[in-house]
C-alpha cells in the first residue's frame, strides 16, 4: 500500500510540474503576444485598459486616496524620472511590471518544485524573466516599436519583486507547515 501511495504521489508530483512548466510556456506566449502588437494596437489596448480602470475609479474612488497618489508619483520619479507623464503611459509601465512579476513568480516556483532548491528557483526565476525582457525589448524592433532599456529594468524588477513573493509564501507555507506539526 505505501509503495502505491509513493507511485500516486510521485505521479502527481510529475502531472504538476508538466501543469507549472505548461503555465510559464504560456505566460512566455502571452508576453510574445502583446510584444508583438503593432504601435496602433498596443496604444488601443492601452487605451481601453485606462478607461476600464478610471470606470472603476469611478465607483471605488481609489485614485483620491493618499496611498494611491504617494504610490503613483514614486513610480512616476522612478519610472520617467518626472512625475508629469499620462496615466495611460504609467498603465503601460504598470502592465510591463505585472507581466513579468507573474513570470518571476511562475519560474521560480516550478524550479522550486522540479528541483528542490531555492537558490535555484531565485536564480532562475530572476534571470530567464530578465534574459526573456532583453530579447523582448529586441524583438518589438521588428514590429516597428522602440526598444527601451528602461523596460527592461523594469521587467526585471517585476521579475525581482515576483521572486520576493514566492519567497514569502514559501515560508509562509514552511512556517504553517511547521506549526501544524509542532500541535499534533
Amino acid at each position: 500500500m505505501d509503495e502505491l501511495l509513493k507511485k500516486g504521489s510521485k505521479n502527481v508530483r510529475k502531472a504538476t510540474l508538466i501543469v507549472l512548466f505548461a503555465g510559464v510556456l504560456f505566460w512566455v506566449a502571452t508576453i510574445f503576444y502583446f510584444s508583438t502588437r503593432p504601435p496602433e494596437e498596443s496604444h488601443q489596448q492601452s487605451s481601453l485598459a485606462y478607461k476600464v480602470i478610471k470606470k472603476i475609479d469611478s465607483i471605488l474612488d481609489f485614485s483620491n486616496t493618499e496611498i494611491f497618489k504617494k504610490v503613483e508619483r514614486k513610480l512616476k520619479l522612478i519610472w520617467f524620472g518626472t512625475e508629469y507623464v499620462p496615466a495611460e503611459m504609467v498603465i503601460r509601465k504598470t502592465a510591463h511590471f505585472g507581466l513579468y512579476f507573474v513570470f518571476g513568480f511562475l519560474v521560480a516556483l516550478t524550479f522550486f518544485w522540479w528541483k528542490r532548491d531555492i537558490i535555484v528557483s531565485v536564480i532562475t526565476g530572476f534571470t530567464i524573466p530578465s534574459t526573456y525582457a532583453i530579447f523582448d525589448e529586441y524583438n518589438q524592433i521588428f514590429y516597428r516599436r522602440g526598444s527601451s532599456l528602461n523596460d527592461v529594468v523594469i521587467d526585471a524588477s517585476g521579475a525581482l519583486v515576483g521572486v520576493i513573493v514566492f519567497l514569502i509564501l514559501l515560508t509562509l507555507f514552511w512556517g504553517v507547515k511547521r506549526l501544524i506539526q509542532i500541535l499534533k
